[in-house]
């Protein structure tokens, strides 16, 4: 499976932090290899309390370092839409999660927080390949390069 967009990760965490219309307080990491295949999902905590910190060291060991290159993770609740965005505490620790990563040659490109109506993302929303900052990103929409829709006039 190619996961082509944010929306598909999410839809890969959702069933593990929602069930039956219940919000379990989960965190899950999403892995993903080269090719933004689907390498692994694991849920990394059943008691997630909204902050990463204390689960750095556990997300980043639930991911195969032989085969996997993205991920992303996903946990229970939203955060707050305000002004103040990156100055969240879970923001910051995403932040650091992903200095460290990178440090491992494991590059994060989608963060989740879930609730029984929605999510929030502080990832990509739509394709990677149409992503501002997804350069680096395999290309996973090769069959709209040669259709006449691909193009524009």
């Amino acid at each position: 499976m190619i996961i082509q967009a944010g929306f598909d990760l999410e839809l890969l965490a959702r069933p593990l932090i929602v069930q039956e219309g219940k919000l379990f307080p989960r965190l899950v990491v999403i892995g993903l290899d080269a090719e933004l295949q689907l390498e692994s999902i694991r849920v990394v905590t059943e008691s997630f309390e909204g902050t990463l910190k204390p689960f750095q060291d556990a997300i980043l060991e639930h991911l195969d370092l032989e085969g996997t290159r993205y991920f992303a993770i996903a946990h229970a609740g939203i955060w707050a839409e305000n002004d103040f965005y990156d100055e969240q505490p879970i923001f910051i620790e995403a932040k650091q999660l992903e200095k460290v990563a990178a440090e491992r040659g494991l590059h994060m490109i989608g963060h989740f927080g879930i609730d029984e109506t929605g999510y929030m993302s502080a990832g990509p929303h739509s394709y990677f390949d149409q992503y501002a900052s997804g350069d680096d990103l395999p290309s996973t929409m090769t069959h709209w390069v040669h259709s006449k829709f691909g193009k524009c006039g």
